[in-house]
């Protein structure tokens, strides 16, 4: 048991700093304002808001380490996006 809590610990950690880069390089390539001011009314309320951005950005990162690593039907990957999410938006 607290090993399995450990690794969900670690895997939201890892989640949320590996989103937090992808948000913050969006940011610094200019995409995340271009796509405020060029993209559709949804797209632009998503890259204005950085709680959106990295919610998508710890499901992206996520579903990428479930293609890796082969683990779909562990809860620790499933409910890593809602655990590194708050910690991603603080890193941003």
């Amino acid at each position: 048991m607290m090993v399995q809590m450990f690794f969900l610990l670690m895997l939201s950690v890892i989640v949320a700093l590996v989103a937090a880069f992808v948000v913050l390089l969006v940011k610094k390539w200019g995409i995340a304002e271009w796509m405020q001011v060029h993209g559709d009314d949804f797209s632009s309320r998503l890259f204005s808001c950085d709680l959106c951005m990295s919610w998508w950005a710890c499901m992206l990162v996520t579903v990428v380490m479930v293609c890796v690593f082969g683990e779909l039907s562990n809860v620790a990957f499933m409910s890593a996006p809602v655990l590194a999410t708050p910690i991603a938006r603080y890193l941003v």
